[in-house]
């Protein structure tokens, strides 16, 4: 068995990332050691289900985070050095070169686009070029979809693992019942996600529908979240604002969910991607609107569980809104959209992959 070093590139508890969080699992019950190597508001070592996590303090100069965790990755005696996404594979760099131990890159974003979105043009170039120059160097490439998959085929070994939700968490609970329906999104809120469309369409919504809206997620974007507060205060939405919430206390918000909410914004980014709470929304018997794109509406459409609407107008998003609260086989969409996906799109019936690869690595 193998003594893997996961290394992540940003905090792994706020929020918790369940990517690394489900594989880590898999490779704990294959028999792994496993240590989380994580950015974190101080340093110390905190336990998470018998795996070790070693926190480093964000603060500091520039680059600390960096040293940081590359010093205890280059101290711990590791066999495998796993990392997620940019920073880390940078840092895989150093690791390669002083150890010459294997090293797999997890790139769960489609990053270059990613970076522009969120830092810039200068970002993205930059990303652009580190991952031409590091990513031929691992060992072995994981990522989350076809499309990714081809890629980032040019650099090396890749297999794709499909981030679906774990059965687990996500358990068949009996749906709660509600005087009014209940809209639900989580995750990510940010323009490209939607969340300024998302707000004015429910607006347009509650003229015609008393219904409510629950969000389980966090802003990237101070501005905008100053905006969506103000929105709600202005138009006396009584949006329920949950917050970051742990991926394992999930389910329960899910089942008094009436509909869910995925309305990814037209860009690159998307454009042939299925996010990965759609398949949360699908395994919890949730109904699913989400943005229109080949691979989602052929998903939604064959799932028989939801609609698709053009998610750049809010008037339109309210429309799909209203078309499914109002559809009388509300309920048997959800239930088509658990059966479907339990059958195919569960963490379970891929974990497989992860554990080949490391073994073939040791």
């Amino acid at each position: 068995m193998a003594n893997i070093a996961i290394i992540c590139d940003r905090e792994f508890f706020n929020p918790f990332d369940q990517r690394v969080y489900k594989e880590v699992v898999s490779m704990k019950n294959a028999g792994h050691s496993i240590e989380i190597l994580t950015p974190h508001t101080s340093t110390k070592i905190r336990e998470l289900e018998g795996i070790k996590v070693r926190c480093y303090s964000t603060n500091g100069p520039p680059g600390i985070v960096a040293y940081r965790l590359i010093k205890q990755a280059l101290k711990g005696n590791y066999d495998i050095f796993y990392c997620h996404e940019f920073d880390p594979l940078v840092y895989s760099l150093v690791l390669k070169a002083l150890t010459k131990k294997p090293v797999i890159w997890d790139c769960h974003e489609y990053l270059v686009p990613m970076k522009k979105e969120l830092q810039g043009n200068l970002a993205a170039t930059l990303t652009e070029i580190v991952i031409k120059i590091a990513s031929p160097r691992v060992d072995h490439i994981v990522t989350v979809d076809n499309l990714l998959g081809r890629q980032l085929r040019k650099f090396g070994k890749v297999t794709v693992i499909p981030n679906y939700p774990t059965i687990i968490d996500f358990p068949k609970l009996i749906k709660t019942s509600k005087n009014k329906p209940n809209l639900l999104y989580v995750g990510g809120l940010t323009r490209k996600r939607g969340a300024k469309i998302m707000l004015e369409a429910f607006n347009i919504l509650k003229k015609e529908i008393d219904a409510t809206l629950t969000i389980a997620g966090g802003f990237y974007d101070l501005r905008l979240e100053k905006w969506a507060y103000d929105f709600d205060k202005k138009n006396d939405l009584k949006i329920n604002w949950l917050g970051w919430i742990n991926y394992r206390d999930l389910a329960s918000i899910f089942s008094e969910a009436s509909i869910g909410l995925c309305l990814l914004q037209n860009q690159a980014r998307y454009d042939r991607a299925i996010a990965t709470k759609i398949f949360e929304y699908m395994l919890m018997g949730v109904p699913v609107l989400t943005s229109k794109g080949y691979l989602v509406e052929k998903l939604i459409k064959k799932g028989k569980c939801g609609e698709t609407a053009d998610a750049t107008n809010a008037h339109e998003v309210a429309g799909g809104m209203k078309t499914l609260l109002q559809n009388i086989n509300l309920e048997k969409m959800g239930k088509y959209g658990s059966d479907f996906s339990r059958e195919r799109f569960v963490w379970e019936k891929r974990e497989k992959k992860l554990l080949e690869i490391i073994e073939k690595l040791t």
